[in-house]
């Protein structure tokens, strides 16, 4: 096992003597998990700032940086998030607090259909700790704020014209929004419209009958997204209504070969239409008889996908999606405690000849969760009890399950903290796990569940230390997650199904899941500039109990991030990701190679007058334009990432 390789190499360069920093400038964000409005978790948790994000990526790519936290792709315009080695339903994406219920956890092939553009800031939860908000989160919970709905009335009222352009595409985005205060009413409005076509390749990437290819095919995307939210603050608490709207389209950058037989007949376009509708009610009722608040959710979605074939075939796959969440606050003077009851429903009335049925999930829980402080120890639990069914007209599927997970940490030094976590998870399978039967074109395969799956039960401990010198932080975690019956999509190597496909079953097995995250943080000042450095590495084994390789587990990641502040409000960032290769893969994959990918930014906000703001983004990503192949990814052999590109990314503030 190679864990702790490199490591003493590592803590020799963290302890390494900086210039000494003083009185430096703190940069403080506000997150909805902390002040618990999503999660009672105390723990492992990473924040990106909105300005740190590239709204022309997934939102698997944004979050790449973070130890532990991979990207499973499918080009650019479809990234999921990955987990320490885990994905699909296991991470849950969210949106201001509320479950983003599109098409994505049916395969990798879908888009989390989420815009970026104007998120204040994406909240990262890693492990199982968050199950007291949603079942099943043993990879861990995303969490997207772009404060569409809101408890407090807005201090950054503004109208806000950008526009993005990216060379390795030619692609550019054009987006508006709105942020005012109406009385109690906090009005909220933004468009985004994006346009990128095929991207470029780096040289030497990719090769088709003996050519280099410089561009890659059906790598496009066009989408537009809108939002419009009211939030009535009084003193009661409040109450939101938003409604998001996403539709547009993306290429599907690898498909099955027999299907690209005619392409001398012109190019193919093989693409998927999608959109998505979502209606939010959310809110708070303080000071109530039975309790000292309820936060409440109620929300709806209908996901909408459309996958063409070059032969003017498609097959149609739609998600309605309607979910209750009502939290109770039940604090006493020294203990918090929570209570939430939760309902969700889901309605897939797929084509008929979509790899999956039409089918139906039902998901009813209720869980309880206590905090408390004594003897310079704070710990906390979670308990949860689900019930879910599964239904299509010919089979059913049902299962009660009982999770609990429990927090602990204490200061031990001045210098020294932990905190240990400790789970017993279970995660029902979805409806593609139990009733897939169909041709799946985007993965060429024919896959197929099985509607006799069991649950998969995560028994997981976290171990984490937090040690600082001075300004230095050094943050360590160490951790196993043995999974009973894990899910997997397992190639069988034959196209007996349907004499074209890929033969895939969705299978299970006992699986373990092992890695350590570390990162050293400095802020150090050089003359008058200051200077914020990061230094992390991760990295993570997943193994069968046969001894082989769970398939699709990301590489060993090293992360250097240098961000100088300038004395104008300009601000440089300086990234380099060294990906390792992969040479733990299962008997279905190749070995991936390492790369080393280099990225600048240089952000300036100049102040044109009282009222009004410039924001400036200049970036380069891939500077050195080497070859990128990502081994978490489904189609990493035949969809590399970009080659190396330069753009900006401005917009003009009108404050009131």
């Amino acid at each position: 096992m190679k864990f702790f390789r490199l490591m003493p190499l590592m803590l020799a360069l963290f302890i390494t003597p900086y210039v000494n920093a003083e009185d430096l400038t703190s940069i403080e964000v506000k997150s909805s998990i902390l002040s618990n409005s999503i999660t009672e978790n105390k723990y492992p948790i990473s924040l990106i700032e909105g300005k740190d994000l590239d709204p022309s990526k997934s939102i698997g790519t944004n979050l790449r940086r973070i130890p532990g936290v991979s990207n499973s792709d499918y080009g650019t315009s479809v990234g999921q998030p990955v987990i320490r080695g885990l994905g699909g339903s296991r991470v849950r994406v969210l949106s201001n607090n509320n479950y983003v219920s599109d098409l994505s956890f049916f395969s990798a092939d879908h888009p989390v259909m989420l815009n970026l553009n104007h998120a204040s800031h994406i909240e990262v939860i890693k492990g199982p700790s968050s199950l007291f908000n949603h079942s099943g989160t043993t990879g861990g919970i995303v969490n997207v704020i772009t404060g569409s709905s809101t408890d407090e009335l807005y201090t950054d009222e503004k109208i806000s014209f950008g526009r993005s352009y990216d060379t390795v595409s030619e692609g550019y985005s054009n987006n508006f929004l709105l942020k005012k205060n109406i009385s109690d009413i906090a009005f909220y409005f933004s468009h985004d419209k994006r346009d990128y076509f095929k991207y470029d390749l780096s040289e030497g990437s990719l090769y088709e009958e003996g050519s280099e290819v410089h561009t890659l095919n059906n790598s496009d995307y066009a989408d537009k997204s809108s939002t419009i939210g009211l939030s009535l603050i009084k003193n009661w608490g409040y109450f939101s209504f938003s409604f998001v709207n996403n539709k547009g389209t993306y290429g599907i950058a690898y498909h099955a070969e027999e299907e690209e037989e005619e392409e001398e007949e012109g190019e193919h376009r093989i693409y998927s239409a999608h959109k998505s509708d979502t209606y939010n009610f959310i809110g708070r009722l303080d000071n109530l008889a039975f309790a000292n608040s309820l936060d409440f959710s109620i929300s709806n979605t209908n996901a909408h996908i459309k996958e063409h074939e070059e032969d003017g075939t498609f097959k149609v796959l739609n998600n309605n999606s309607t979910a209750y969440n009502f939290k109770f606050n039940l604090d006493s003077k020294d203990i918090e405690k929570r209570l939430l009851l939760s309902y969700e429903h889901a309605k897939s009335p797929f084509s008929s000849n979509a790899y999956v049925p039409q089918s139906e999930s039902f998901d009813r829980s209720i869980a309880y969760y206590s905090q408390a402080q004594k003897y310079g120890l704070d710990f906390n639990y979670a308990l949860r009890y689900d019930f879910n069914e599964r239904l299509t007209s010919t089979k059913n599927y049902e299962d009660s399950a009982f999770s609990i997970s429990t927090n602990t940490s204490q200061q031990i030094t001045d210098n020294l903290s932990y905190n240990l976590g400790l789970s017993h998870v279970s995660r029902s399978p979805n409806m593609a796990e139990l009733f897939a039967d169909g041709k799946h074109g985007p993965t060429n395969r024919y896959e197929k569940g099985d509607s006799s799956l069991e649950r998969e039960v995560s028994k997981n401990i976290d171990l984490g230390l937090q040690f600082t010198s001075g300004d230095s932080t050094i943050d360590l975690s160490l951790y196993r997650n043995d999974v009973k019956d894990f899910i997997y999509l397992r190639d069988l190597g034959t196209t007996s199904y349907d004499g074209e496909h890929q033969d895939a079953n969705w299978s299970q097995k006992d699986a373990v899941f092992q890695g350590y995250e570390i990162s050293y943080m400095k802020p150090f000042t050089v003359g008058d500039t200051d200077l914020y450095l990061t230094l992390s590495r991760d990295d993570i084994s997943a193994t069968f109990d046969n001894d082989t390789y769970v398939p699709r587990i990301p590489s060993a990641k090293n992360v250097l991030d240098l961000t100088i502040m300038g004395q104008k409000n300009e601000t440089y960032v300086i990234s380099l990701i060294f990906s390792e290769s992969q040479k733990d893969f299962s008997s279905i994959e190749t070995e991936t190679n390492s790369y080393v990918d280099l990225a600048m930014k240089y952000s300036n906000k100049i102040a044109i007058s009282s009222n009004y703001d410039l924001n400036v983004n200049l970036f380069g990503n891939n500077l050195l334009d080497r070859t990128r192949r990502n081994h978490a990814s489904f189609v990493k052999a035949h969809v590399p990432l970009p080659a190396s590109s330069f753009g900006f990314d401005v917009s003009l503030d009108y404050k009131f």
